[in-house]
């Protein structure tokens, strides 16, 4: 295969003025993240602010909890089968703990009950002498849920951060940063957030304070995990969430990190994207999240440990499922080359791999994607989409279509009658054609800086650990070198999908890895030479270590400055 890059390369605009005390590179990638000079040392350092106004009917949850504390009536946490409602919940149920209660905790069956709240479980809760139900990471949709409870005599307190409908459930209390006229600032919190938020109300400060320690790595497992942006609250809440887990991690999560194989003190937003999140969303995908839930609650080093163990296995299993749910969706794919957005269906595929398998096909494909998982005469799809596509909105003009939906700008879900899958499709593709006003979208990346070869040190590779933690809405920063000197390149993982190689820039030599770039090896070898987009991190032992973000012949970068019209990118050195 010719060796090319994979994405068009967007090349940054140069920062203004730089900060007293601070690194030109770390000022250049936040001007390129839209941060002005006089906001950087407080992105930075993210502090806890001044908390703003609180979400609408959040002290109606809170003075119900506490009527129903001081009557003693059953309390019962629902929440979602992924990490942002397991962690949720967690963090809901250690609350009443500290309060000297013990309150129920139900997680619905991703393949018997589907997402969110349903009437089956409701009935049998409210059988079972519940009073209060508290939903976490989900009942936004659930205008007829809601209706049900209210018959049933169960006073529903929905807490959830999805975009809501325009019909919103008529449930005792709604507390949503996201409902129209909701006053409280932080609008991009995670389900856990916003259960973390109803969990402070509840215990007051102090009481919160005993607790905060394990209540915010939960909300920090839960916020890198979901994939919402790492700004504003959220950031404040991850940073405070990872030093409080490498420092007195609650037993399921020490448990969790020492079987994955990850070492305390170092663990931060990347590995709980890619290590930690995976295994506490396997056991929801492959069959009932209940293991991941007890793991998050327990008191019990040995339970820990073998919960642990069990949702390693877990994870394994769906490494595999998912590899081929990729290989068929990018079979299947192929079939509508042209399409403005993918949407793929087939029955062999498990409901709780297909979101997966939509995250690779917005990576081929560089546009919205849809992977539906059919049983019997229903559809369950997953969405995944790019910026300048809402795809909770686009779903909302499908909702003469689907049976139910719900989601976020960049991710959601909903079912489908099998017959409706065409309509769906036509429908979804003029949906994403209108909202990309007819321009076909191309894969990106936002390059931050150019760099000088001498400057790729150690030195800055901490300068850069200043803006952990990174993730979505605050990547680690995109760094173009040019001319460098590959070698040693072979093709590595389960599937030799992967690619490993060295990398020599001016005087040293790194490690790097490319993902997913397995096919390339050979042309690489050919080339003996590149233009990459790199991201930089340093290994447990301190080294340097580059991952190949994309990567073309030399000249390639020449080749995207013509593209774009304009003059040569930002070098800093």
């Amino acid at each position: 295969m010719a060796l090319a890059a994979q994405r068009r390369w967007i090349m940054p605009k140069k920062a203004g003025d730089v900060p007293d005390g601070m690194p030109a590179l770390v000022a250049q990638v936040l001007a390129c993240r839209g941060l002005a000079v006089g906001e950087m040392a407080a992105f930075l350092a993210a502090r806890p602010t001044e908390e703003g106004p609180p979400m609408l009917d959040l002290d109606r949850a809170v003075e119900r909890l506490r009527r129903a504390l001081a009557a003693r009536e059953r309390i019962v946490v629902y929440g979602d089968y992924d990490v942002d409602g397991i962690a949720g919940s967690a963090i809901l149920v250690r609350a009443f703990r500290q309060l000297g209660f013990v309150v129920g905790a139900y997680i619905p069956n991703r393949y018997e009950e589907g997402y969110g709240l349903n009437a089956t479980a409701l009935r049998q809760l409210a059988a079972d002498g519940a009073k209060v139900i508290v939903s976490v990471d989900c009942g936004i949709t659930a205008v007829k849920e809601a209706a049900l409870a209210r018959e049933l005599g169960v006073d529903l307190i929905v807490t959830d951060h999805h975009h809501p409908p325009a019909v919103l459930p008529d449930a005792y209390a709604l507390v949503n940063p996201r409902r129209p006229g909701d006053p409280s600032i932080d609008k991009e919190l995670a389900g856990a957030g916003v259960a973390l938020v109803l969990a402070k109300r509840l215990l007051g400060d102090l009481a919160y304070s005993l607790r905060q320690d394990e209540l915010v790595q939960l909300c920090a497992l839960a916020t890198v995990a979901d994939v919402v942006p790492l700004r504003g609250g959220n950031r404040v809440l991850t940073r405070l969430g990872l030093e409080a887990l490498n420092r007195a991690p609650i037993l399921g999560v020490r448990a969790l990190v020492e079987r994955a194989g990850l070492k305390l003190g170092h663990v931060g937003a990347g590995e709980i994207g890619f290590v930690l999140g995976p295994r506490l969303n396997a056991a929801g995908r492959i069959d009932d999240a209940e293991d991941a839930l007890r793991l998050l609650l327990t008191e019990d080093a040995e339970e820990a440990t073998k919960l642990a163990e069990s949702l390693e296995l877990r994870n394994s299993e769906r490494q595999e499922l998912t590899r081929q749910v990729v290989a068929g969706a990018r079979e299947r794919a192929q079939e509508r080359p042209d399409a403005w957005i993918t949407i793929v269906a087939d029955a062999e595929w498990p409901a709780g791999i297909v979101g997966l398998g939509a995250s690779r096909l917005v990576e081929d494909y560089g546009r919205p994607a849809i992977v539906i998982a059919i049983d019997g005469n229903e559809g369950k799809g997953s969405c995944r989409s790019i910026v300048g596509v809402h795809i909770a909105e686009a779903l909302d003009d499908c909702d003469d279509i689907l049976v139910k939906h719900g989601g976020h700008a960049m991710a959601a879900g909903f079912s489908v009658s099998v017959d409706r899958i065409p309509d769906l499709i036509e429908r979804l593709d003029a949906v994403v054609r209108e909202r990309l006003r007819g321009e076909r979208p191309v894969p990106t990346i936002r390059v931050d800086a150019e760099i000088a070869p001498e400057i790729l040190t150690s030195k800055l590779a901490l300068e850069l650990a200043t803006l952990e933690p990174c993730g979505a809405g605050n990547p680690r920063p995109y760094l173009l070198i040019r001319d460098v000197r590959v070698y040693d390149i072979r093709q590595v993982g389960a599937d030799a999908d992967h690619l490993r190689c060295k990398v020599t820039v001016g005087r040293f030599t790194f490690d790097a890895m490319a993902f997913r770039r397995g096919d390339h090896a050979e042309g690489m070898t050919e080339a003996g030479r590149v233009d990459a987009v790199v991201s930089i991190g340093t290994g447990l032992r301190g080294f340097v270590e580059l991952e190949l973000r994309d990567f073309g012949p030399v000249g390639t970068a020449a080749e995207m400055e013509r593209l774009a019209g304009g003059g040569a990118p930002v070098l800093v050195g």
